[in-house]
């Protein structure tokens, strides 16, 4: 069982969705029929890529569970979208602003 409380967060285009030294456990998408690049950055648009997801090309929603300890992002979540495949996200994570 966890000792603090998971946040959730969404977005429709290349944003920063969260502020702050965060850990993201999960991640939420709907996609399109076209595949799609979501980069997950610490420190803004021009931060360090911290991961990489390809949306498959198929209509629909996928839900990613990050186990262990997540994935640290120091200096908060900023969000890439590549492409026209995902129409949004939810992130999942411990921390924030």
């Amino acid at each position: 069982m966890s000792n603090s409380n998971i946040y959730s967060a969404s977005a429709t285009t290349t944003a920063q969705v969260v502020a702050g030294r965060s850990r993201l456990v999960g991640v939420y998408f709907v996609s399109t029929a076209t595949a799609a690049t979501l980069t997950f950055k610490s420190g803004g648009a021009s931060g360090t890529t911290k991961l990489t997801l390809t949306s498959p090309p198929v209509i629909g929603s996928q839900y990613i569970k990050i186990t262990d300890m997540g994935v640290l992002f120091d200096s908060g979540i900023h969000v890439t979208f590549s492409g026209s495949g995902v129409t949004s996200i939810t992130l999942f994570y411990y921390g924030g602003a």
